[in-house]
């Protein structure tokens, strides 16, 4: 009987603390991801002297965790996103990668990896011929994860 009562406390003790589960999702990292680059895009083209904006581009991002093996939910630094977007013109699409880093609290840090023209320098040059920070080489986010 005793240890029936202390399973049963266990149990309620794991479901009220959330033990069991992950509000850090993939679909809840690919709706962050997207926008947040989007903006970015747009103001890194703003000092590359070009026009763009974030509802013409349809970005979208694709994040996955570690690797087929892995569920794709959980706070860690294996989070991989490629984002997908359109530039005005011809309907090719364009992609980059980023390695990111999520924490518990649904807060992520993402480090460019490609392609080097866009978010693989920390340093660019803007059209007045000044060298500035590249807004795509690494961003942070946040996303709700209740």
């Amino acid at each position: 009987m005793r240890w029936a009562t202390n399973a049963a406390l266990a149990a309620v003790l794991l479901a009220t603390t959330g033990c069991g589960s992950s509000g850090i999702t993939r679909d809840r990292l690919n709706i962050a991801v997207a926008p947040t680059f989007a903006n970015l895009y747009v103001l890194q083209q703003s000092l590359r002297g070009r026009t763009v904006t974030t509802a013409s581009m349809h970005a979208k991002a694709a994040c996955a965790k570690g690797g087929p093996t892995t569920p794709d939910q959980g706070a860690g630094n294996d989070w991989t996103c490629t984002v997908t977007w359109f530039n005005v013109g011809p309907a090719v699409p364009e992609t980059a990668s980023y390695q990111l880093h999520v924490q518990t609290n649904g807060c992520y840090s993402a480090d460019g990896d490609g392609p080097a023209d866009l978010n693989g320098q920390q340093m660019i040059v803007a059209a007045d011929g000044a060298t500035v920070t590249n807004p795509l080489w690494e961003f942070d986010g946040c996303f709700d994860t209740t």
